[in-house]
């Protein structure tokens, strides 16, 4: 298995774990991943994910060790990119929020996981690079359509264009990590942040997490008409009328 999923208190952590290809996305991955966010949004008791990877980094993206050995790589490419791309919808789709775990390299597809969470915690030497063109290809996982709202069209060219790597504080002073922390407490210091998510109004975070993620689909017009069906459907929760009843008895 090349992806691990695991529930506890309230938290899907999901692991890539091909450390020996350095958490490369093969095929088999891709589909592994798919089925787990499947699993993660259809878990009720899963109220938060997690995501990080086993070994010396998070992820060095697509495996191009697989993509030179296929007979016709073309058509490769493309099946693993839509195997991917399966996953990469299930998680912008899920009302539950995300948080991301970085340590050593999240390249490629590795850092479109990153942009598609909600919360990056970044080990101090983790590095953050889009690394296609430098092998001639062109960005997935949504990266064309994330980096430029993360940071900008001017330096998402320069991501793309350019061999650059960001430093983990680079990369939280560009917005695409939050909270940078000691090399080793990275895992640490998520697990405690999704916890807290956790312990929380879960279902008001995802439904928060959704219209800050489709805002960008939509006219202000449109979003105001979201915010309402939203706060309405929120304020109908066991969750919202204990944490409101709360607040009033202060």
């Amino acid at each position: 298995m090349s992806i691990r999923l695991d529930v506890t208190d309230g938290v899907a952590h999901l692991v890539f774990d091909r450390p020996e290809a350095s958490n490369a996305l093969d095929l088999a991955a891709g589909e592994e991943f798919e089925r787990a966010l499947q699993q993660v949004g259809d878990d009720d008791s899963a109220r938060v994910l997690l995501v990080s990877g086993n070994g010396r980094m998070f992820s060095s993206g697509g495996d191009l060790a697989a993509m030179a050995a296929a007979e016709d790589r073309p058509a490769f490419v493309r099946e693993l990119a839509e195997a991917a791309h399966r996953g990469v919808r299930l998680l912008d789709a899920l009302e539950k929020p995300v948080v991301v775990a970085v340590h050593g390299a999240a390249a490629g597809i590795g850092l479109s996981f990153c942009l598609s969470a909600d919360l990056v915690v970044a080990a101090r030497s983790a590095r953050f690079v889009t690394a296609y063109t430098s092998v001639g290809l062109t960005p997935d996982g949504g990266q064309s359509w994330l980096l430029p709202r993360a940071v900008g069209l001017q330096r998402a060219l320069e991501l793309t264009l350019t061999p650059r790597r960001l430093t983990a504080e680079q990369a939280q002073d560009w917005g695409i990590v939050t909270r940078v922390v000691d090399d080793g407490e990275h895992l640490e210091q998520a697990r405690a942040l999704a916890e807290q998510l956790a312990a929380g109004p879960a279902e008001a975070f995802g439904r928060a997490r959704r219209l800050l993620r489709s805002a960008w689909d939509r006219s202000f017009d449109e979003q105001l008409d979201a915010e309402a069906v939203s706060i309405s459907e929120s304020s109908g929760t066991q969750a919202s009328r204990d944490l409101i009843d709360g607040f009033l008895k202060r």
